[in-house]
């Protein structure tokens, strides 16, 4: 009874007070210092949503596996561990540290863990539904503000904790760590992120981890308001090192897409043009770059117009070619876009196909007169290159859908179909 009494006002005590107040029980009554995390890392005490000191982070590292019933000791360190998992949720765990112990003091020290268990547990089941709440919450702020940009910015600013002015202009950039990406505590990411910030003097507003790639509000092109925007210049150093350093510290090929700067009611629009920027270089294969959308040149000017004056420009200017490839599985498409890169070299895209040059130029001359074109005329090849670079972005970005529009009756007399985006 006295036990069972105990678990109560452990768990009326973190009921009224929060896990901070419990700890501090736990540490005055235990006499040694107490450590809770999470398993990347994250502290819940002393302070909450912050990276754990290096020693506590090194022995989550190599920290064999061990049950709910019983304790790993660290000799070398004298540090004592216990954990408290839910049993319906084993991947929720609170791994509790005492610094500075001994032998002697697991024996005590396991009996308080035992009385607090129940208290949290209790903690760690609302804090995963609370985590769960606010990831689903900002997910949703994040999708209306960028994606849908149909929502009130002004009504959610505060709930989701995040402070922009609305005289103030903004830019998103958007950071892919690629598929080999490490498993990064967010609030490891956002200390690095602040870390750097502090470091170069630059305003950083939100880092959060959205649909795979790290998403960051920035005012910056702001050092300090007295002296007004950064150059060029100093705008694309600031980038730079802040590809290698994120590339450095967790060791990928880091990529990063800017969008231009924009008032906070027409964020999205940033937002579209950082994943334009990151795209445009990821489908070519490259990784590990900096693209700011305001860099792209010609295609900046391209990519600014309405989707539906895109994808006509991408029809009018190849439809003919895909719909003759649709219907007759001629490799043009493949072979124009190798033709493109190899700068009309036919030699070297007939063996980057694997056929005969002769094939080629036949096939080139097919391709001019599919199109009614000049292929020998820099324009002509530049419309041709530009049109297949906008259709490809556009397709990954899920803004063109492959396929055609066509009339049945000519479907079932001549096979032949009607407007065609085949990319």
């Amino acid at each position: 009874m006295e036990e069972k009494n105990a678990a109560l006002d452990w768990l009326e005590l973190m009921a009224g007070r929060g896990i901070g107040a419990l700890a501090q029980k736990m540490q005055r009554q235990g006499g040694k210092k107490l450590f809770i995390t999470g398993r990347q890392g994250i502290e819940h005490y002393p302070q909450s949503g912050v990276v754990a000191p290096q020693v506590v982070l090194d022995m989550l590292a190599v920290m064999p596996d061990f049950a709910e019933n019983q304790y790993y000791y660290a000799k070398n360190q004298q540090t004592l561990v216990f954990k408290v998992i839910l049993d319906d949720m084993p991947d929720s765990v609170l791994f509790i540290f005492w610094q500075q112990t001994e032998n002697e003091d697991i024996a005590p020290l396991s009996g308080m863990l035992e009385s607090a268990r129940l208290a949290l547990k209790w903690y760690l089941r609302g804090h995963k539904a609370f985590a769960k709440r606010l990831h689903e919450q900002r997910a949703a702020f994040f999708e209306g503000v960028f994606v849908k940009h149909n929502i009130s910015v002004e009504s959610m600013l505060a709930e989701q904790g995040i402070e922009l002015h609305h005289d103030r202009k903004y830019a998103v950039m958007l950071m892919d760590m690629g598929t080999d990406m490490p498993l990064i505590p967010p609030a490891d990411f956002r200390a690095k992120l602040l870390q750097f910030s502090q470091r170069y003097q630059t305003d950083l507003i939100y880092p959060l981890e959205w649909n795979g790639i790290y998403l960051v509000i920035l005012s910056g092109l702001y050092v300090q308001q007295e002296l007004g925007l950064l150059s060029l210049k100093k705008r694309q150093e600031l980038f730079a090192r802040w590809q290698q350093l994120f590339s450095e510290v967790y060791k990928v090929a880091v990529s990063i897409g800017v969008g231009g700067d924009y008032p906070l009611a027409e964020l999205h629009r940033s937002y579209q043009e950082a994943r334009i920027a990151l795209t445009f270089r990821q489908i070519k294969g490259e990784r590990g770059f900096v693209q700011e959308f305001s860099g792209m040149g010609v295609f900046k000017e391209l990519f600014t117009c309405e989707k539906e004056r895109m994808v006509e420009f991408c029809r009018q200017t190849l439809d003919k070619l895909l719909a003759y490839d649709h219907d007759c599985d001629a490799g043009l498409q493949i072979t124009l876009r190798t033709l493109l890169d190899t700068n009309f070299n036919y030699k070297l895209t007939a063996e980057k196909l694997f056929v005969h040059v002769n094939t080629v130029r036949y096939r080139c001359e097919k391709i001019a007169q599919l199109l009614e074109i000049d292929l020998n005329h820099p324009d002509t090849r530049f419309n041709l290159y530009a049109a297949i670079r906008v259709g490809d972005v556009l397709k990954a970005l899920n803004l063109l859908q492959p396929g055609y529009v066509g009339n049945l009756s000519s479907h079932k007399s001549s096979g032949s179909h009607g407007t065609q985006t085949m990319f």
